[in-house]
Formats: C-alpha cells, structure tokens, sequence
C-alpha cells in the first residue's frame, strides 16, 4: 500500500513540476544543394566530413553551373557521384551549419504556456544514451505545421470539426562543449522543469 502511495506521489509530482516530451531532436540549419540546370557532374570539390566556407565552389555540372556553400559549415552528404546525371531536381551535396547545433523540441499547443526561456530543462539524447544540462535559447510563436507549409486541415467536406492539437518548436542550447554533427537529425528527449 505505502509503494503504491509512493508511486502515485511521484507521478503527481513529476506532472505537477515538469513537463516532458520525446519529440525533438538534434537540429541545425541545413542547406540541400541543386544545380540550376541539368547535366553531368563533373567535378566534387569535397568530400563528406570537410569543413566550407560561404561561397566556396562545392561541385560543378557539365553546362558550367557552379554549386556553392551560402554558409560557413560542414558538408554532411554527398547524394550524387561525379559522372551522375543531375538535374535541378537532384540534391547534389547537403551541407549544416554544425557551429550552431541545437535541439528542437515540439510542444502542444495546451502546454506552451508553461514554457520560458530560462527554465532549467534536461536532454537525454538517444544516440549518446545521457542527459546534458540545457539553456533556453527561443520559444516559436508558430505551430510546426504553418513553418512547414503543410497544414492539416481539420475540416471535412462535410462541413465537421475536428479539433487537432499544434505543435510549436522550442529551440534549446546545450551548455558545454559536446559535439553533435556527426547525429543531426536523430532523436532525443526533454524534461522542462515548470514550477
């Protein structure tokens, strides 16, 4: 009986305290490459891994169009190989801005409220199996869907509502130095403490 009161207190407390979610992830600014116009790659200036800077020639396709970095970052992909045919619908290289990694976390739209910039929060991320101290760094004031563009509607042609609650992205900083560019992109966890 006394353990299960314990228990029950715990998950009082923890619901009361903190809010908590395991939908975010390692981010940072990412740019896919294309060529304006179709035809051979011929050259690879780089390789994966490699450090680049703003403006530095990437690759270059066979009509003589250029492909260049527009930032300071670190080439994470190479989708295409020199003799492949491209087209500007092909994603050539793909290159981060690894010196500005964070994680962004999706809140509901019912708890959004809770959240400030401030908070002291816990990230446990998946790759790394730990948690690591966290500071605020923003709070969107648009839900997921609208940045994206792909907004679900929740009308149906015959007129019923159906409510779905939105997500808005956090964007959290991590104190320390730890290096994420090698896991943009994988999951992770999040526990915001709120009272």
């Amino acid at each position: 009986m006394l353990i299960g009161l314990g228990i029950a207190g715990y998950f009082i407390y923890e619901d009361s305290f903190y809010y908590q979610t395991d939908n975010a992830k390692v981010d940072a600014l990412v740019y896919q490459l294309t060529p304006t116009a179709s035809g051979k790659l011929e050259k690879l200036y780089v390789s994966q891994g490699e450090d680049v800077s703003a403006g530095q020639v990437l690759a270059q396709v066979q009509n003589g169009s250029l492909l260049r970095s527009p930032i300071d970052g670190t080439v994470t992909n190479i989708a295409m190989q020199v003799g492949d045919y491209v087209t500007p619908a092909d994603v050539v290289l793909v290159v981060a801005n690894t010196t500005d990694i964070y994680i962004t976390a999706n809140v509901e739209e019912t708890n959004i409220l809770k959240i400030h910039p401030g908070q002291s929060a816990t990230v446990s991320l998946d790759a790394y199996g730990r948690s690591l101290t966290v500071l605020w760094d923003e709070v969107n004031t648009v839900t997921s869907e609208k940045l994206s563009g792909s907004l679900l509607t929740s009308f149906t042609t015959s007129g019923t509502y159906t409510k779905v609650t939105q997500l808005l992205p956090v964007k959290i900083r991590l104190i320390g130095v730890i290096d994420l560019a090698d896991i943009i992109g994988t999951n992770a966890a999040v526990k915001i403490r709120i009272k």
